[in-house]
């Protein structure tokens, strides 16, 4: 009986403990990673990243904004998913990094650069881009076809993989 009196309160001991570790990940967590269902009225986004959305994807309402910090200088961004399912990335200054369609869905190519969308048209006339990524380095686009193409940062041709 007197093991019973020992044992039962570091069990308990324990589970407070735990329980309070737990609860205090979930609120960091919700901290760093805010999502919020958001109408154009009522956003944590960029000026520039709404102009964007409106401007490309004008008839398409926001279904969510993910707000993340990165652990990289570039600091907070913003994920935006539309009601079409396109997700948009943000940096946290409002511009695109990448943009991606659902499967088999085409973007609108008026974002991309010129030289982009010049050799898209003479090359891959008819095939839509379903992502586009945006580095320091340049781009990489995802056709519609699974192709793959890389540009450099002034949107001139590098490479295609498949």
């Amino acid at each position: 009986m007197w093991k019973l009196f020992l044992v039962l309160p570091t069990c308990l001991i324990f589970c407070a403990c735990s329980n309070a570790a737990q609860n205090n990940r979930d609120y960091n967590a919700s901290k760093d990673n805010q999502v919020i269902s958001a109408s154009f009225e009522k956003t944590p986004l960029p000026d520039s990243a709404l102009a964007f959305i409106k401007e490309y994807f004008p008839n398409v309402q926001i279904l969510e904004i993910k707000t993340k910090k990165s652990p990289t200088v570039t600091g907070t961004f913003h994920e935006v998913i539309l009601a079409d399912h396109t997700e948009i990335d943000f940096g946290k200054l409002g511009n695109w990094i990448e943009v991606q369609a659902p499967d088999g869905i085409a973007l609108p190519s008026s974002f991309f650069p010129q030289s982009i969308q010049s050799y898209l048209k003479e090359n891959y006339n008819g095939i839509g881009v379903e992502s586009i990524d945006k580095s320091n380095k340049g781009y990489k686009l995802e056709l519609t076809n699974d192709n793959k193409l890389y540009f450099d940062t002034k949107g001139h041709f590098l490479r295609k993989k498949k």
